[in-house]
């Protein structure tokens, strides 16, 4: 049997035993067992519902939907992978601003047995949860938002439901439905950096198929309204240009678009519930709310009138940027408003105000009512 000497002549250091030691003489630190799952904790346990019901999840949004911290979140992930409950894979194309955008993280096969063991009812099986990739940062945008409703309240049905339920296309780009604690429902689209023309096209499309089939839930119309979440400057621009000219905004209650950002904390507190931001307007603003229009009386869309330096004029939030009320305001022409004597008081903010004046610049009896961009976290 040949061995192999170093230049001292002894034998090598690979059929030596004991500790392996650095040049200095210390000690190297034995290979450490993974860490695995031993008695299953119900954190376990909700985490892995949460994979299920959401197919995909960012590390960021496991730690901050089940209140992690860091550490603690990347462990618990750790233990989840090696015990073989998830899959992670490295994120792409989900933060343009980043080269490394961390991984996000499914449920296995395994993990699917573990709940169906824990009583959960589990109708699916992973592959069925697969996502393809470049589906990935759509779903993890969306995620984003749907995770903020849950916790606020709100009803969740995502793409797969909806498709389902109201037999719409699988390839169309709805993400789902939300629905609030007050009832009201909205259609949830979003759109990622660099969205394309052809796909706004697409979801114009869609949402003019909408307003043509008979879709109902409980009887009622399920297609009303509109949430629409754009991330970037640019999309959430581009977005609004297209659809004020497409035939939905005609059709429907109310067509929101939200930049990504301000829309995920907007929605939750005051998408269905205006009185509280009235109440906030009030107490921080010059201006007194009347008691609610008949829109008999007055023109279309426009439900509140306020008394404010002075005058009495109607009141149009803009905060959700809601195309079909620009829409009404744009209808509210120079003869009517001569006639009717009362100006436009629009609530905005900086980051909003300039598109709200470019969508409105030839609408002369407008007044702009910047609101403090803080006001969400007062």
């Amino acid at each position: 049997m040949l061995r192999h000497f170093g230049r001292t002549g002894e034998l090598g250091r690979q059929n030596s035993p004991g500790p392996r030691t650095t040049k200095a003489g210390d000690k190297l630190a034995k290979p450490t067992k993974k860490q695995v799952i031993k008695r299953l904790q119900p954190l376990d346990v909700n985490i892995l519902k949460t994979l299920y019901d959401y197919r995909i999840l960012s590390t960021q949004q496991i730690q901050q939907h089940h209140n992690l911290t860091w550490r603690y979140a990347y462990k618990k992930i750790s233990i989840l992978r090696n015990t073989g409950y998830i899959i992670s894979k490295p994120t792409k194309g989900y933060n343009a601003k980043q080269a490394r955008q961390g991984n996000h993280h499914r449920i296995s096969e395994t993990g699917i047995a573990c709940l169906r063991k824990q009583g959960y009812p589990v109708e699916r099986r992973a592959d069925d949860l697969r996502v393809r990739t470049y589906h990935v940062p759509y779903l993890l945008t969306t995620n984003d938002i749907f995770l903020r409703l849950q916790q606020a309240g709100w009803t969740i049905h995502d793409s797969r439901h909806v498709k389902r339920t109201f037999n719409l296309n699988r390839a169309d780009n709805v993400q789902g439905i939300v629905t609030s604690p007050n009832g009201a429902a909205h259609v949830v689209y979003t759109f990622l950096h660099g969205i394309s023309a052809k796909n706004l096209a697409k979801t114009a499309r869609e949402m003019e198929m909408h307003r043509t089939d008979e879709r109902t839930q409980a009887g009622e119309r399920y297609f009303e309204n509109y949430a629409l979440f754009a991330k970037g400057q640019d999309s959430f621009i581009r977005v609004i240009d297209r659809l004020m000219d497409s035939r939905a905004m005609l059709q429907c209650n109310s067509l929101k678009v939200f930049p990504l950002g301000f829309g995920k904390s907007y929605v939750p507190l005051f998408a269905d519930d205006q009185a509280s931001l009235h109440q906030y307007v009030e107490q921080n603003e010059n201006l007194t709310f009347k008691p609610a229009v008949k829109e008999s009386n007055h023109p279309k869309g426009f439900h509140h009138m306020v008394q404010h330096n002075g005058e009495e004029k109607y009141f149009i939030n803009l905060l959700d940027t809601d195309i079909v009320k620009i829409n009404h305001v744009l209808a509210y022409r120079k003869d009517r408003y001569m006639r009717n004597g009362r100006k436009v008081l629009i609530l905005t903010h900086a980051g909003l105000r300039p598109i709200h004046e470019r969508l409105l610049k030839h609408i002369h009896h407008v007044e702009f009512l910047p609101i403090d961009q803080d006001f969400l976290n007062k």
